[in-house]
């Protein structure tokens, strides 16, 4: 039986974004083919639950070896590809072309790899940042993220607050602060997504609007549905929101989030949280100026993020696989 190998990284430090992304993409695979997904041991299982369509589809296989068990696998299946999305090195190092026909490496940054397919989906990302001796298959730019799901935005009377898994309660304290200061109607509630803040944290702040606390939330659509503007960071999360034309008050909490946070504030995608938040935490705010800014930064985004071409780009890509 022919398969498709998706290897997210998977480690305690990882996050929850590649899983994500791997997930996102296998949508894209045949129903004829197996779906594989190799998770780390040490990865919590209860996070494997997602909002994703095939995930009854998905086979997982937990490892301690990589090669092992690519090895294994080699005998049972035909294994038509495998994706890396990881920041591993000893990962990266690894012949994949001795198990599967073709290797794709899912990079947002510069590493050497045997990879026969390269795709980095970072906005506006110049086309010659993978330098490489050996000639590659490169698909560059934020055609290539793996939007799969469309959703259509109602009520819009939510503001999300979601940072990742980064430990910085600080971030949270000062955003909620700010909307304190925004002096918002009632009916907006707002949603906090981060397993080491508690309602216990905002003892000082006394906003009066509802604020509503999440460890770890399955189905985010349902939150994306309702959002007039979220806080957050500027990893694979943003690509989600600017493709349901949600703005994003964002910060880079990570060397990797960088050149987002660059390439977005660019051609004004994204509102920066340290002029937005940080500097205006003791001012008066124009709750008026501040909406017209949100409505900008949603016209910029439909400029620059279609859904459907997106679609269109990737079913493409998979069909040459």
């Amino acid at each position: 039986m022919k398969a498709f190998i998706f290897i997210p990284d998977s480690n305690k430090s990882a996050g929850l974004g590649h899983l994500f992304r791997c997930y996102q993409y296998s949508n894209f695979v045949k129903s004829d083919y197996k779906i594989i997904f190799l998770i780390q041991k040490s990865f919590k299982k209860n996070y494997l639950k997602s909002r994703n369509a095939r995930l009854k589809k998905i086979n997982y296989i937990f490892f301690s070896d990589l090669k092992k068990i690519l090895t294994t696998l080699k005998k049972k299946y035909e294994i038509n590809c495998t994706f890396l999305d990881s920041y591993n090195k000893k990962f990266h190092s690894i012949n994949f072309n001795t198990y599967s026909k073709k290797h794709i490496a899912i990079l947002d940054f510069k590493i050497k790899n045997n990879a026969k397919f390269i795709l980095d989906h970072t906005f506006r990302r110049k086309t010659n940042f993978h330098n490489t001796r050996i000639r590659k298959n490169i698909f560059i730019g934020q055609k290539y993220f793996p939007i799969f799901k469309k959703i259509s935005l109602i009520k819009r009377k939510t503001i999300l607050i979601d940072f990742g898994s980064i430990k910085n309660k600080k971030l949270i304290y000062k955003s909620l602060l700010f909307l304190k200061n925004l002096n918002l109607n009632l009916s907006f509630k707002i949603i906090v997504i981060n397993k080491f803040f508690n309602k216990k944290d905002i003892s000082k702040v006394n906003i009066l609007n509802q604020v509503i606390f999440y460890k770890f939330f399955n189905n985010i659509d349902k939150i994306y549905k309702e959002l007039f503007f979220a806080i957050g960071a500027c990893g694979i999360s943003l690509y989600e929101k600017c493709f349901y034309h949600i703005p994003t008050i964002a910060k880079s909490v990570a060397k990797n989030q960088n050149s987002n946070f660059i390439n977005f504030s660019s051609v004004n995608c994204i509102l920066d949280f340290d002029k937005e938040i940080k500097t205006n935490l003791k001012k008066f705010i124009n709750i008026e100026k501040f909406f017209n800014r949100i409505k900008n930064t949603e016209r910029k985004l439909k400029n620059y993020f279609n859904y459907n071409k997106n679609k269109i780009h990737l079913n493409n890509f998979f069909k040459k696989l």
